[in-house]
């Protein structure tokens, strides 16, 4: 009875994908950044990199890289995520707990950004201490 055609749009067409372009983008710049603060800026560039950017996050874990063998089975990988998360967050002296969040949806965006972004906590440097009085001579 009824017969309606509806052109699809071409911006439609295109939303998902510039959505996982800026996704992509994101990720990649916020571990940049996380790989620069940890000393590692000759290959902070791995993180745009879809493979290579697994080998970074255990170098910035400290973690060897047979450890990408563990990432292929599931289950396993979940918890070796949050492992490499954890280690990462506490080599950049944020709360663990932001390295936990890493591996949940939605979460990550905030806690990827807070252990990217968040200034260093100042060193703690001891107060100097007194050196005592040498007696003065008596002239």
């Amino acid at each position: 009875m009824y017969d309606y055609q509806v052109e699809p749009s071409p911006f439609l067409a295109l939303t998902p994908l510039l959505f996982m372009l800026a996704a992509w983008l994101y990720l990649g710049w916020t571990q940049m950044k996380m790989a620069q603060k940890l000393g590692l800026s000759q290959c902070a560039w791995w993180a745009f990199i879809p493979v290579l950017n697994l080998f970074l996050l255990f170098k910035m874990a400290s973690k060897p890289w047979w450890w990408f063998f563990l990432c292929l089975v599931p289950l396993v990988n979940i918890v070796v995520f949050a492992i490499l998360y954890i280690q990462v967050a506490k080599g950049l002296s944020v709360s663990p707990v932001w390295g936990f969040l890493c591996i949940i949806p939605i979460l990550n965006v905030v806690a990827l950004s807070v252990m990217a972004f968040a200034g260093q906590p100042p060193r703690y440097s001891p107060p100097p201490t007194r050196q005592p009085r040498q007696p003065q001579p008596v002239a």
